[in-house]
This record gives structure tokens, sequence and C-alpha cells, in this order.
């Protein structure tokens, strides 16, 4: 088992080899080439950013032409053609409310319709069952006629003191 100093320490020779390596490595590097290759890739970013901006500018050029050649006449065209577009949808809609609420007035008439055709059955019937229904109820029985108590024999009225006329002045 290694240690936590032996790693440390294969770590640091690892590196200080790889330092002493670096101007064996920096001579091999070919300085013109890459020099060639960042040429390379900057003409291509110039190239593809001045397609670019060339692309915007005309359809910028576009718009502003389109722009100069929009009248008023024409916004109101398009405006009159779009209000009588959504007044057509609305008169629709209108006229499909109207005919559903018909629809509607038309079943509720046929319902009401149906029920008081029954309704002179149903009353018979009903009558019919009351009449029945009395007919078989027992009479009640008959009370005797109470005792007539004597009548109490009234007070004479007081009569009311008279009054008094005022007195004429001479």
């Amino acid at each position: 088992m290694t240690t936590i100093t032996e790693t440390i320490n294969a770590q640091v020779k690892s590196i200080v080899e790889d330092v002493k390596a670096l101007p064996e490595t920096l001579k091999k590097v070919d300085v013109a080439d890459l020099q060639k290759q960042a040429q390379g890739l900057a003409q291509t970013a110039v190239g593809t950013a001045t397609t670019a901006y060339a692309d915007l500018a005309k359809k910028g050029e576009e718009l502003v032409a389109k722009a100069k050649g929009i009248k008023v006449e024409d916004i109101k065209k398009t405006v009159d053609s779009s209000v009588e577009d959504v007044t057509k949808q609305a008169k629709g809609f209108a006229d499909d409310a109207q005919k559903r609420a018909e629809q509607f007035v038309t079943d509720a008439k046929t319902q009401v319709t149906k029920v008081t055709s029954k309704a002179p059955t149903t009353v018979r019937k009903v009558a019919e069952k009351v009449d029945t229904t009395v007919k078989k109820t027992p009479e009640p029985a008959k009370k005797a006629p109470a005792k007539k108590a004597p009548a109490a024999k009234k007070a004479p009225a007081k009569k009311a003191p008279a009054k008094k006329a005022p007195a004429k002045k001479a």
C-alpha cells in the first residue's frame, strides 16, 4: 500500500519531467503552420460575418421599401375586410342563437300542450276518486238537539244625562 506522501511525490516527479520536456515539445511546434491555420479560421469567420451582414442589410432594405409602399388606403381596406369578416361571424352567431331560442320556445309549447291535454283526464279521474271516497264514507251520527237554557233578562238601559245648552246672552 502506498501512502499519501508517496502518491504526492510521484505526481510532483511527473510534473517536473513534463516541464523538463517542454523545450523539446516547443521545438517540434511549427509556428508557421499554426499561423496559417489561424489565418484560415479568421478568413472563414470574416466571410461568414460579411455574408450575414449582407443578408441582414438586404432584408432591412426590403422592409424599408415595403414600409414606404404601404398606404393608408391599403390599411383601411385590410381593416374594413377584417371588420366585415367579424360582422359576418357575429351575424352567424346571432342567427344561430335566434334559431335555438325559437326551437326552445317550440319545445316548451309542445310540452305545455301535452301537459294541458292530459289535465282534463287527470281532473276527471281525481273527481271520480273523490266522489267514490265520499260515497263510501259513512254519515256521521246525528247528535240530539241541545236543551235551550232560559234566556236571561236584560237590565233596562240607563238614560244618559241631558246636555245643558249654553245660556243665551241678553
